[in-house]
């Protein structure tokens, strides 16, 4: 499985985990379950009213997961440990556009995988279940472990999300990983390739032609609506 396709699966089950949390009372979840069952059910309420406006033109996915979702992953941090001593090495200037490229791809594979979803099917409250919290409260980073439940009845896909706590206190995603494989991992070996063969220039070229060709293929494609 290539990057880029590994790539659109993390971000598209992150997606509907973000959305569909288990219905457990608020007020017994730890802080970063608390903060991503309140994110879901406002999200996946805004997406539900909104279905038939996604089939029909992608800039609305575009739009809300801009608005709802992407306050809640810190890309600053998810950039800098993808290109982990390449990140030190690399200027101000490489550093702020790497981090703006990275987040629009991800943004972008995010919208597409979850349009794509949508083409064929409904949102389904039982495609995911969360399983109970397993850390230390009063620590900075913090694990949320869940299941996705594909509505074909395939195998269950465990995913687990890794959270990091600000100095203002906020909870925020750094990192997903299904199936045991982590998304940062799978980004961080690639991109070193990169720029050990042709340098952050080259990365930076690459990303930026990646996300057009998406913008391009979002363009041309067929909006095909849910019979």
């Amino acid at each position: 499985m290539s990057t880029i396709q590994y790539g659109s699966r993390v971000i598209f089950t992150m997606l509907l985990s973000l959305f569909l949390f288990t219905s457990v009372t608020a007020n017994e979840l730890p802080e970063p379950q608390r903060l991503m069952e309140e994110t879901s059910k406002k999200v996946l309420k805004t997406f539900i009213e909104n279905t038939d406006a996604i089939r029909k033109d992608p800039d609305v996915a575009h739009k809300l997961i801009n608005e709802n979702l992407v306050p809640k992953v810190n890309f600053k941090l998810i950039s800098r440990w993808v290109l982990g001593r390449n990140w030190n090495k690399a200027s101000p200037e490489q550093q702020q556009k790497f981090t703006k490229e990275f987040k629009n791809l991800v943004i972008k594979f995010y919208s597409r995988a979850f349009i794509d979803y949508l083409q064929k099917n409904d949102l389904n409250k039982d495609i995911i279940s969360f399983k109970p919290f397993r850390g230390k409260l009063d620590s900075k980073y913090a694990t949320v472990r869940s299941q996705i439940n594909p509505p074909n009845g395939a195998d269950p896909i465990e995913v687990n999300y890794d959270l990091y706590r600000n100095k203002a206190g906020q909870w925020k995603v750094y990192d997903v990983t299904v199936e045991g494989i982590s998304l940062v991992t799978t980004y961080r070996s690639s991109f070193k390739q990169i720029i050990s063969q042709k340098g952050m220039d080259a990365l930076l070229a690459d990303l930026k032609d990646k996300n057009s060709k998406i913008n391009q293929s979002a363009e041309a494609g067929p909006k095909v609506e849910k019979s």
